[in-house]
């Protein structure tokens, strides 16, 4: 059993005055805040406010996605609203959050970390506050406790300055990148490489990875539990599901356990039986749990929908490939024969192979509702290859040329 940690009142109530006094105050929630049952307190916070909430890397269900406050996913492949928005901040409530770097490191181009805004970090684990990001204030304790400190110590104009007009340019905002999103169908090359415009070409007929997790949305019922997994194709999807409670969006997160998706919503099943629940992996990450294949068609597991990415290569190794080793792809191929659909199918399962994004959805839909009835399904979506962001460019550079070393000696892969 965890004590819940109240936070120092000293510390809140310095939390409260840099609150009170913002021009441009911005929360950004993270994992603390669904775990800690905070969702409501950081809703009422973001109203007296008038705050946009932006959700930390993987944790989109933290915060209401309908609410007007709410922007999206900083971070890797988030919402471009979000980084703008925290741009403009003076304050910044980062509430049950570490800051680490997939919530803070530019995106689409955009170095959106706030550098001279006061931070206000609430963490649960002291080692935590501070260690990433300098910050004002850090407060050591439970994200509701802190939250409901907070209210009660903010000053009674705290949101009044400039209210209207961050009230209007959130919506404005919010509203250009939702229909950026809409419209993105693939993903852009970096100078001097052609890799994404030579796979559009490659494969005019399937589906690009944006173009399928917009058929996602369309099919996914509201109410369902979702997990994510390691990869380029999962990964490009971060910025598009949305939920209006907590404990919805399981997602490996920063250790990067690869092979996460599949048992992980296994277990959401077993934990929420009567909620449909949808899992994810790209066919790389898929083949390192899909084991259990053989054991979840017995009676006594519950039923689940897994959606299977299949562009038959492990593409965010070759993403690095392309960037920084010129093409120079050791290890990165799938087998374009192997059929996870067929594979569900002589294992007692239902296996569905879909081209299109009508397919796609339709079978989305088909599969949740079978849930009902004990049927799992496997969803095998067929992909073009191309690839989104890296998930580290900070941490690649060009390899140092060798004296000896010719790139005409290397084997075709």
């Amino acid at each position: 059993c965890l004590q819940s940690t109240l936070g120092d009142p000293s510390f809140c109530r310095e939390a409260a005055k840099l609150l009170s006094n913002a021009k441009f105050p911005v929360i950004l929630s993270g994992a603390g805040v669904v775990i800690g049952n905070a969702i409501e307190d950081c809703k009422k916070l973001a109203e007296r406010l008038d705050a946009p909430v932006c959700s930390g890397y993987q944790h989109n269900d933290s915060f209401p996605g309908s609410h007007p406050l709410a922007v999206g996913p900083l971070g890797y492949n988030g919402s471009k609203a979000a980084m703008q928005l925290i741009a403009k901040a003076d304050v910044v409530l980062a509430l049950g959050t570490r800051l680490n770097p997939f919530s803070t490191l530019p995106g689409y181009g955009i170095d959106y970390w706030p550098k001279k805004a006061n931070i206000i970090q609430v963490d649960m684990n002291s080692d935590r506050i501070g260690l990433t990001k300098k910050v004002t204030v850090g407060i050591c304790g439970d994200a509701k406790l802190v939250v409901q400190q907070l209210l009660t110590k903010l000053s009674n104009t705290a949101g009044d300055a400039d209210r209207e007009k961050r009230k209007t340019l959130i919506h404005q905002t919010k509203s250009a990148w939702l229909q950026t999103l809409t419209s993105l169908d693939h993903e852009e090359d970096d100078p001097g490489t052609t890799w994404n415009k030579d796979a559009r070409a490659r494969d005019k007929d399937r589906m690009s990875p944006r173009m399928a997790w917009r058929a996602i949305q369309a099919g996914l019922p509201s109410n369902a539990i979702i997990s994510s997994d390691i990869g380029n194709n999962c990964a490009i999807g971060n910025a598009y599901p949305t939920f209006e409670e907590g404990r919805k969006y399981l997602a490996p997160g920063l250790f990067g356990p690869c092979g996460y998706g599949f048992p992980a919503i296994l277990g959401a099943k077993i934990g929420c039986p009567k909620v449909p629940v949808v899992g994810f992996a790209g066919d790389g990450a898929f083949g390192i749990s899909m084991s259990e294949m053989s054991s979840c068609n017995r009676k006594e597991w519950p039923s689940i929908t897994m959606i299977i990415f299949r562009n038959y290569q492990w593409g965010a190794e070759k993403r690095n490939s392309i960037l920084w080793f010129d093409d120079n792809f050791v290890g990165t191929e799938l087998d374009p024969e192997l059929s996870f659909a067929k594979v569900a199918e002589g294992c007692g399962l239902k296996g569905v192979q879909v081209k299109t994004q009508n397919e796609l959805t339709s079978a989305l839909k088909e599969s949740c509702e079978a849930q009902k009835n004990g049927t799992t399904t496997f969803i095998e979506v067929i992909l073009n290859q191309e690839l989104g962001e890296p998930f580290r460019r900070d941490a690649m550079k060009k390899p140092v040329k060798v004296a000896g070393i010719n790139p005409k000696d290397m084997r075709p892969q």
